[in-house]
């Protein structure tokens, strides 16, 4: 057992106004005001390592508007990604022990803090893995999140595992001390999840990070036991990777990586100025050769029973989703003279008009011919 009860240092800023917060479903500028109404602080260990718990006695006392609000946004921040997850099980959901504790705190609010004991007990049996961080486990209930059009309650754990050293400084008669603490650093969450009350009977809707990838399926999978909500944001981010997937495999058998580039740029500038996907749409604007267009589809009717997805050749595009996962495709092209020549965005016409590829005889290497009207 942990022989000591740890005090957690949160480094306070001064605030001239209270945060207003808010969690995005579908739109993340449309923010509401999130209440932080109830908090348990507990101490998990690692339990491969017999380390123990320390469950707290009372709530914290969140009378302090400038900690509450500090916390509030500490428990917050992180959530910027579109995913949203579910509670699921192989026989039965209520056998899911989270589905089950967050159903009680929703329904029973008053029991919150023996509730978040349950919580604390079932994070440490999971935490059984030698790798797995002791810390600090954040049970909290919030109200005034908003979804969609409704504003709901949710209930958020948290994980602190990394400690940060503070400086403070201590005025006393026109004299100045200085001395240091470790505490948690509130510019980010190691772990955490939303669960928002909402779609109970479909395992309600659960938002996760994880900052350490390296025992993401002890908190995703072991802890939580989600699943991703199969939702526009999937759909559109799944057939994206398709699409990377498809022009790595194909074209990087080919001799030109320009073709590559190009079908990339066709597909993202698809998403972009698409609504909706549609399989046949897709490909007939975007790939040119009957031959290739055939094998993409054939391609992408594997890739969604590898997958086990339903209804992947039409479906409404998150625009959001498509923005962040830009990012993640090649649109560039390296050369082996040292020499890189990289298309700035996803515009189609950049590659198929200014750029031509051919072959010199004399010289008996490739090159590339780029056409501009001016430099700079």
């Amino acid at each position: 057992m942990f022989g000591y009860r740890p005090v957690c240092t949160l480094p306070l800023q001064a605030l001239n106004n209270r945060y207003r917060l808010g969690i995005k479903a579908k739109q993340m500028n449309d923010k509401r005001q999130v209440r932080l109404n109830r908090l348990a602080v507990h101490r998990v260990g690692n339990k491969a390592k017999e380390e123990g718990v320390i469950a707290s006695k009372e709530l914290v006392d969140l009378r302090d508007e400038q900690l509450t609000d500090l916390l509030t946004n500490y428990f917050l921040a992180p959530f910027k990604q579109e995913e949203f997850f579910r509670f699921h099980h192989t026989s039965d959901l209520a056998l899911n022990e989270m589905f089950a504790y967050a159903a009680l705190m929703f329904t029973e609010p008053q029991k919150f803090l023996e509730y978040s004991v349950h919580v604390l007990n079932h994070l440490y049996e999971q935490s059984d893995h030698p790798k797995v961080k002791s810390g600090e486990l954040y049970v909290v209930h919030l109200s005034g999140c908003l979804m969609e059009d409704d504003i709901v309650d949710a209930i958020g754990i948290f994980k602190s595992e990394n400690k940060d050293t503070f400086l403070t400084f201590q005025e006393d008669d026109d004299d100045l001390s200085m001395n240091y603490h470790f505490g948690v650093n509130i510019k980010s969450v190691d772990k955490g999840c939303l669960i928002f009350n909402t779609q109970a009977e479909d395992g309600f809707r659960v938002k996760i990070v994880d900052a350490n990838s390296t025992d993401a399926v002890f908190w995703k999978e072991d802890f939580l036991h989600v699943t991703e909500l199969k939702d526009t944001n999937f759909n559109t981010k799944t057939a994206l990777n398709l699409c990377k997937d498809f022009s790595e495999e194909v074209f990087a058998q080919t001799d030109s990586k320009k073709a590559q580039v190009d079908f990339i740029s066709r597909s993202v500038d698809y998403f972009s100025k698409s609504e909706t996907f549609d399989l046949e749409e897709f490909t007939s604007s975007v790939i040119d050769q009957p031959e290739t267009a055939e094998r993409f589809k054939n391609y992408t009717q594997a890739f969604a029973e590898e997958r086990d997805i339903e209804g992947f050749t039409d479906f409404a595009i998150n625009k959001n989703t498509v923005k962040n996962m830009k990012r993640k495709f090649r649109n560039f092209i390296k050369l082996d003279t040292q020499i890189e020549i990289k298309f700035s965005g996803y515009n189609p016409e950049q590659s198929e008009q200014y750029v031509e590829r051919g072959f010199d005889q004399e010289r008996g290497m490739h090159f590339y011919k780029v056409y501009f009207h001016s430099e700079s």
